[in-house]
């Protein structure tokens, strides 16, 4: 007991020394805490062994020093067994000579079944349906010193909520309003959920990290695992709780300083790119990328044979009975291999029982092994996410409104247009968050606020015979549009769902039942309800994209008519960051034509 008494007393008197003032500010320790300008990220208290922990790193040493020491617990309970990253740094600089020495039996289990040797970042593509996902997502993965990556293990931040809250998931998850946890679980299971289930992409970037930094790293997820961090849409999501893992393994890099507003996952990509911290990137394609690729590395296949591919995967055909077709063996080959991976996405997708999916894939499997015939195919080269144009954009803009000369500016927080260069980015999406114009008519010596919108969403998702989508669009802005003799002011908010066909890559054409409310801000009798239906055509072909639109629609207002808007955008991508676009639109508001004419020059920052 009296060397215990006079050990604490070492520690405790050491605290207030220079040296050990410094330890609780090194970068690692830091980390560790996760601190950000002068306090924690973490909000759960319990995380913290000292009250002011969460503000006061040299509080939180002390307290986890003495805990080490003073603790009798004898298995997990121990601060050290709950502790290990802090324990794993401490005893480096210092000798911690515990009254008990614990078993840590969970840890010790924790850390043979993940076998840490090295970490990946992993990308998934986004998803336009899920706002917590809609500009991607990103985690890590833990990989074995085994080859195979599939034995890894994910470790996921993300909220604790609820999507079936509708309007109310939007508002708690952009205000912080959920409870974020990480969570750690087999990489075959994300696999499963991203890949199959929602048809999503994955890059595997590879970090550079040496391996003391991994077990570092692991260790820690241990100590955060059922501790919550309050979940942010924008700002502190999934891709910036990640970056406080990345910053432990590179304690002077401190990513998260650069990233206050906005957290796009991409954007994390790139900045650890250009710190050199990614080994290489591997693409994982998604069932739905598997089915494409086949079809398009096989061009004699018509939309007849995929529709007989997509019968024989449901079993409306029998896979025996059509292997005896009088064909060419090497087609019927191509058939049933389609119908093979036409089937493993619909038994994810449809939640297939395990017997019925063993007894009908297993049909499937003979009645191919009697086509003596090998298919080969390439996936088609795609362009990873981080290569795509940069998130933010800036834009100098020319042109006449009806006749009134004017010189524009408009800046863009995030992400992506329907206009802009698709390469990185997912084919007839676009998903914006706020961005404003400014306009001046020099003529008029006029300075007004042309737009200032909050978001918008557009998912013009192509149907064909395998695929079934439903296209949709969300937006919500201010903007100036025409009433009977000048423009005002107007809160706008469009909704609509419609389908949309076309070829992947190429081009698309869509028709959307479009509702879009309009509320003038100066006068709000002179606001009116637009009812019609939008037709959109996208063509893309090599770094040239046009956009048509049309909406004609039926206006409830104080002074009924029936009007249109129609628009045409020409977009030239000069490089990845730079594009030349031209727009024309044309309008028809209380039956009086209007112009729009409009140059820009765009660039991505």
């Amino acid at each position: 007991m009296a060397g215990l008494i006079a050990c604490l007393l070492i520690y405790s008197s050491s605290f207030s020394k220079p040296e050990y003032t410094f330890l609780a500010q090194n970068p690692i320790w830091l980390a560790l805490l996760h601190y950000k300008d002068g306090k924690s990220e973490i909000d759960d208290t319990d995380f913290f062994l000292a009250k002011d922990g969460y503000i006061n790193p040299k509080s939180e040493l002390e307290a986890t020093i003495t805990a080490f020491i003073t603790s009798t617990e004898k298995g997990d309970n121990h601060p050290i067994c709950k502790y290990p990253a802090r324990y794993h740094f401490l005893k480096k600089f210092l000798r911690i000579n515990p009254k008990v020495n614990p078993n840590c039996k969970k840890l010790k289990e924790f850390i043979k079944q993940i076998e840490p040797h090295s970490i990946s970042l992993i990308f998934s593509d986004a998803y336009i349906n899920s706002p917590a996902s809609m500009y991607g997502h990103t985690f890590l993965r833990i990989d074995p010193p085994v080859k195979s990556k599939l034995l890894g293990y994910a470790v996921n931040y993300a909220a604790n909520a609820d999507e079936t809250e509708g309007f109310l998931y939007y508002i708690k998850g952009i205000f912080g309003l959920y409870k974020g946890y990480f969570s750690v679980f087999p990489y075959y299971k994300k696999i499963f959920e991203y890949n199959n289930l929602e048809s999503r992409d994955l890059w595997e970037y590879t970090l550079k990290l040496p391996k003391d930094k991994v077990i570092l790293i692991t260790l820690h997820i241990w100590e955060l695992q059922n501790k919550y961090v309050y979940y942010y849409f924008f700002n502190k999501n999934c891709s910036y709780q990640i970056l406080h893992l990345i910053d432990l393994g590179n304690p002077e890099l401190k990513a998260i300083d650069y990233f206050n507003f906005w957290t796009i996952p991409t954007d994390t990509i790139r900045f650890l790119k250009s710190k050199n911290l990614i080994e290489n990137v591997h693409y994982r394609p998604s069932a739905s990328s598997k089915i494409k690729a086949f079809i398009q590395s096989n061009p004699d296949i018509t939309e007849k044979d995929i529709e007989t591919a997509y019968k024989i995967a449901k079993f409306k055909i029998e896979p025996e009975l059509y292997i005896k077709k009088n064909l060419p063996v090497e087609h019927k080959a191509k058939i049933m291999e389609l119908a093979k991976l036409i089937f493993m996405y619909y038994s994810v997708k449809e939640k297939m029982p395990y017997k019925e999916y063993r007894k009908k894939f297993l049909k499937l499997l003979k009645a191919r092994s009697k086509l003596h015939y090998v298919i080969r195919y390439s996936l088609p080269k795609k362009v990873p996410p981080d290569k795509g144009h940069r998130s933010k954009m800036f834009a100098l803009n020319t042109g006449s409104d009806n006749g009134d000369k004017f010189i524009s500016f408009k800046y863009r927080t995030a992400y992506h247009g329907l206009d802009d260069d698709d390469n990185g980015y997912i084919f007839g999406s676009e998903i914006l968050f706020p961005y404003i114009e400014i306009r001046n008519f020099p003529d008029k010596n006029k300075t007004v606020l042309e737009e200032l919108s909050l978001i918008k969403i557009r998912s013009y998702s192509i149907r064909d015979i395998i695929f079934k989508p439903v296209s949709w669009l969300v937006t919500t802005s201010f903007k100036r549009d025409w009433d009977l003799k000048e423009k005002h002011l107007f809160w706008n908010f469009s909704t609509g769902m419609g389908l949309s066909y076309g070829k992947y890559g190429r081009y698309l054409y869509s028709g959307i039942i479009k509702t879009k409310l309009q509320l003038d801000t100066q006068y709000i009798n002179k606001s009116r309800l637009n009812i019609g239906t939008e037709f959109v055509f996208l063509g893309e072909l090599n770094k040239n994209k046009i956009i048509f639109s049309f909406y004609p629609f039926y206006s409830v207002a104080k002074k009924e008519f029936f009007g249109f808007s129609s628009g045409l955008t020409y977009n030239f991508s000069i490089d990845t960051n730079t594009a030349f676009q031209t727009k024309f639109s044309l309008s028809r508001i209380y039956y009086k034509n209007r112009y729009s004419l409009t140059f820009s020059i765009n660039r991505f920052f």
